[in-house]
Formats: C-alpha cells, structure tokens, sequence
C-alpha cells in the first residue's frame, strides 16, 4: 500500500476530504480527531510545558481543528487557551466548542503575550483577500515574537497558487493534513511555512493511488534502490561514458567521475579534450580516459566525429559537465541525442540544445537535470515564472517532451517523466555551491547503471545527493568533496 504523501490543488484536497466522507463513509468529527491528534504531536515537540499557547480559531473546519488542538494539549498539561474569531461556526466546530467550554478551557481576545501561537484560522479554504478583522488578527501574530504553528496551509495563503491574498501568517511550523496543497511549494509558499510536516489523519490511501504528484520519502527510496548480487560482476552495473571537461573546468568532470564511482557504477570512461588528459590521468585513477581533439583548452572542431565512433560502445552516456559553452558542445550534444544511447544532460548541455531541442523527442532515456535558469533556455517561461510555480514547469516540460526524465534543481527538487511527478523537499543551503549539480550527475550516472529506470533512479540520484549534504558542518563550509564521501553513508542508511 502506497502511504506517500500527494500534492493536491485546495479543490482536489477538499474533493478528496468530501469523498471520505460523503462516499466512503468516515464521520468528518473523526476525521478531524485525527487531524487534531496528529497536529498536536507535532506541536509537541517544539514546545515546552512552561509555553503560553494560544490557538486562534477561525470559522469553519480549520477552527474546528484548532479547538479540537487546544482541547488535547490541555488534557495532556499543557497551558493552551483559545481565541475564538468566528463570526459563524460549521456545525463540527460548534459540537467542538461545545466541547472546549464543559472543559473549561480560557478564551483570551489578542495574541500578545504568548510563547507559542497555533494558526487555525483559514486553512485550506480560503480563496478571496484577506480583509479585518483577519488582517489586523495575522498583523499581530506576525508581529509577535511567538514560535508560530500552522494548520494545513498558513492563514491568507493560496493553496493552489501560493499568493498571498493581502497577508499571510508567516509560520515556523506547518503540518499539513493528509496531502502537500501545491500553493506550499509555489510563489513565497516555502516562505511562509516554515518547516513542513505532513501527517496522516485516516483519508483512506485508495483514495490518493492515482495522485499524479507524490513526495520523495526514505522509504520510497529504500524499497526503489537497486539490489547489488554477491554473484555480479562489474558489467551488470553499466559501461557508462561520461562526456566533459575543459582546461578551465576540469574539476566538474572530476567531481561527477567520482560520484558515479561512490555510487555504484560498472565501468567508467571519460572523454575529455586532450589538453587535460594528463590532469585528469593524475587527478582521478580509477575512470579510463579517451582523448578528444582541443583548441583553446576547450573540444576541437575533430571532437564529434570522434565522439560518433565510441557512444555505441557504451549502455549509458552523461554529457555537459565542464565542457564549456561554445559551438563544438552544441554537435558532441547532437551526437550523443542522435544515438541510441541512453542519455543524461547536465550543465553546459542545456546551452548547447537551446536552438535543437526537437532532439530530445527520442526513443532512449534522456534524463535531464537543470537547475531554474538552464530549464528556461528549453522551456518558454521565464526564470521568474519557474522558479515560482516550479511543478506547474515540470509538468509543462514533461507534456512536451513525453519520453525524458527532468530533475528540475532548486530550494526543492520536482522530478518528473510523463504524468507522474515527485518532490523532494529537503531545502539545504549546503548545496548552494559549484559543483553541487556535477556531484547530482554523477550519482545519477552511478545508479542509473544499476537500475536502467530513468525515473526511478531520478528520484533515487536526488534524494542520495541531498542527503549527502546533510552534515555537522556549517552549510556555509561544506564542500562538494564532502558531499562525495557521504554517498556512502546515505546509500548505507538506504539498504
């Protein structure tokens, strides 16, 4: 059984919430038992018992949740008090008010004064400007110096779109409720939460099997990560041909070679312009080099033909990094597009197919991994446009080029092929350095050779790559060498 989190638009999550309840029957008070329970064990461990919380509940089922929240922390001892801003209750929320009065829990009118503060009071629904007395209310937990909690999507935040519609708490916490709404992810979405927690609140999982967006876990990974047989040799884990390199950018091709030997890869052959073989010879021992035509430290004019006679000699081939923008890259990319080679592009590649993008309407994978600016030189949207609504641009890549894999590079990573996508969400500035995305190649390359899945090892390459970067270092001094001698460690954790 699938038990991923989706990414749902505000009207799939609430079309999914009204199925469980109208179709398949779950009361919405127990489903809402969940959603409180399971928001309050977050809170939990963020908080301490001497915390003043305040849980503001706003008109419908989301205030219904908060005063369902504000009733399990008290039980459990904590000092929780609600401020009720509904100037009309759901009929949930009036049994739950109900509820919080026998029990004699405090009502208070502002939000100063306190340590902790739970936002209850749009959620999910809201889709018009925010106007008072909610404006002034998100004012003032805002201008707080409150550790904030948000329930499902910050207040006065779109769930589709990501706007804010006039003003939006800023959250330190949000716990999403059974799906990721994609407004989290979209426009300043990832700035308003905080940090994510998506919990389950007992939506059947059936009811999520055919979600076309899903999020990268541990476990997907795990149960996706290529087996290694006792009894294999160094030919079942892939020939690759690793295309890049010049005399200014040698250590691209460098770090990439080594990260596709840290993760698993068969047999590995660089080709590379002959002003840096003997660099790359005393620089990496364990890749096999082939020398190329050079001009200018960079390929020569001699390079694709070249090229030609080797990519059949080869099940993988990764072409881009270090290699330089310039004519000679555009045709060694048409060489390795024009084959039958299974085939990943990276960096300097984006450039040299901006004009000859029909290339990738190819049969043979071809996985992609551009970071916000190099997708701009494929698709037609701007930097802006991507970066603000990046799974709206995976999917527009992944419509019209059906047959390729796309990592789309940023704070978070969308991944997609065809009508699936997933989003590894795990913002690291660790990785906000040169080198990062030559190191992602290079895994890639690794596990692609063991799993020949392009969008399985797509989502296992990202994940690895991340969680390399975690570290007890400072982001600011981590080095993409670090990165490569934590493969290990994460591909370990992973078995």
């Amino acid at each position: 059984m699938n038990k991923s989190f989706s990414m749902l638009s505000a009207a799939d999550a609430r079309a999914v919430d009204y199925q469980s309840i109208h179709e398949i029957g779950i009361p919405s008070l127990v489903l809402m038992e969940h959603a409180a329970y399971q928001s309050a064990e977050v809170i939990k461990q963020y908080i301490s018992r001497e915390d003043k919380i305040c849980v503001v509940c706003g008109p419908g089922n989301n205030g219904a949740d908060g005063l369902a929240i504000a009733r399990l922390l008290s039980q459990e001892g904590y000092f929780a008090q609600v401020l009720l801003c509904a100037p009309r209750l759901s009929p949930d929320e009036q049994i739950q008010l109900d509820i919080v009065k026998k029990l004699n829990i405090p009502f208070v009118e502002e939000v100063n004064g306190f340590d902790v503060i739970v936002d209850c009071i749009f959620g999910n629904g809201l889709n018009r400007e925010v106007k008072d007395p909610f404006l002034s209310l998100i004012q003032s937990i805002n201008d707080s110096k409150a550790k904030v909690f948000s329930i499902d999507v910050p207040s006065g935040l779109d769930g589709t779109n990501g706007k804010s519609l006039g003003i939006c708490v800023q959250a330190d916490h949000t716990v999403a409720l059974d799906c990721l709404k994609t407004g989290l992810f979209c426009m300043n979405g990832l700035k308003h939460c905080g940090t994510l927690h998506p919990v389950h609140i007992g939506i059947p999982y059936q009811l999520h099997e055919q979600d076309p967006c899903k999020l990268v876990t541990k476990e997907m990974v795990s149960s996706l990560l290529p087996t290694r047989s006792p009894f294999s040799h160094k030919g079942s884990y892939g020939k690759a041909l690793m295309i890049g390199g010049s005399q200014a950018m040698h250590g691209a091709i460098t770090m990439a070679a080594k990260a596709a030997y840290s993760s698993g890869i068969g047999t590995l052959t660089l080709f590379i312009p002959e002003t840096i073989g003997d660099l790359m010879a005393l620089k990496f021992d364990f890749a096999m080099n082939l020398r190329a035509d050079s001009q200018d430290g960079y390929f020569g004019k001699n390079a694709p033909d070249q090229l030609r006679q080797h990519i059949p000699c080869y099940n993988l081939v990764s072409i881009g990094n270090g290699m330089g923008q310039r004519e000679v890259s555009t045709a060694l990319v048409e060489e390795v597009l024009k084959s039958n080679a299974p085939a990943i592009l990276d960096a300097d590649a984006f450039w040299a197919i901006r004009d000859k993008k029909e290339l990738l309407h190819r049969e043979a994978d071809t996985i992609l991994t551009p970071h916000v600016k190099e997708l701009s030189r494929i698709l037609d949207l701007s930097v802006k446009e991507i970066s603000e609504n990046p799974i709206y641009a995976c999917q527009k890549f992944c419509q019209e080029f059906p047959n390729c894999t796309l990592i789309l590079k940023s704070c978070i990573s969308v991944i997609g092929k065809g009508n699936q996508q997933f989003v590894l969400y795990s913002p690291n500035s660790a990785l906000a350095k040169g080198g990062s995305g030559d190191i992602l190649c290079g895994i890639l390359t690794g596990i692609y050779g063991q799993s020949k899945n392009a969008l399985e090892s797509a989502i296992i390459a990202s994940y690895i790559h991340n969680q390399s970067a975690q570290s007890d270092k400072d982001p600011a001094s981590f080095l993409p060498e670090d990165s490569i001698q934590n493969i290990n460690k994460v591909i370990k954790s992973l078995r």
